[in-house]
């Protein structure tokens, strides 16, 4: 028999968190379903209804959470690139070399895209979509994440002392770059990215012939 303790210590569903849990739900099924459109279709040819579609929802419901397909592409990215940044610091942050430090940036970046199948589809016709969105705040999240993971590095002997910046900016543009073309290629060779991404920064054009 429940005693009042235990009464008070069972979670309350208030009509407010039944709505928050709603929508979160809403928010989270338009997300799925964009990002599926997404892969399949490309941005420029996705609409908002097909994205509606795909879900149990209304055409008006999508507009209370997203403005446009601009905006949910925007946020699609930015969903992916909170879990980008997730295996990031956990990868670089234990790096206790130069090498490692690299291995971790290129080979969690170019595994993240390479082992997801929808993913992948979803950067292979989105290329150009997704340059538009390099400097938009949640995926500039990378950058500075990139940067402090740099920082940190140098203060700990894993990375010899240079410009953090000029060094972050190396290396976000020779990730993205590098993905165009590693997804362009069939099969999709994440390690091969890695190791020729890693070997370019450490060796510079020295050493690079291929034999």
């Amino acid at each position: 028999m429940s005693t009042p303790d235990t009464l008070e210590e069972r979670p309350v569903s208030t009509p407010e968190s039944r709505r928050e849990r709603k929508k979160q739900e809403n928010r989270a099924q338009l997300l799925a379903a964009a990002r599926a459109v997404f892969a399949e279709m490309g941005f420029g040819a996705a609409s908002v209804r097909d994205i509606v579609r795909r879900t149990d929802l209304a055409t008006g419901t999508f507009y209370n959470y997203f403005e446009d397909k601009d905006a949910i592409f925007a946020a699609v990215v930015g969903e992916l690139t909170d879990e980008l940044v997730r295996r990031h610091r956990a990868g670089r942050a234990v790096a206790d070399t130069p090498e490692a430090f690299l291995r971790a940036h290129f080979g969690v970046y170019f595994r993240f895209i390479a082992d997801d199948p929808e993913l992948l589809a979803l950067a292979r016709r989105n290329v150009t979509a997704i340059r538009t969105l390099l400097d938009q705040p949640d995926v500039r999240t990378l950058a500075r994440c990139l940067y402090d993971d740099i920082k940190d590095a140098m203060a700990r002997g894993a990375l010899p002392a240079t410009d953090a910046a000029m060094l972050a900016a190396a290396l976000s543009g020779i990730a993205f770059e590098v993905s165009v073309m590693m997804i362009a290629r069939d099969p999709v060779d994440a390690d091969g990215a890695a190791e020729f991404a890693t070997r370019l920064m450490l060796g510079g054009l020295k050493g690079m012939e291929i034999k």
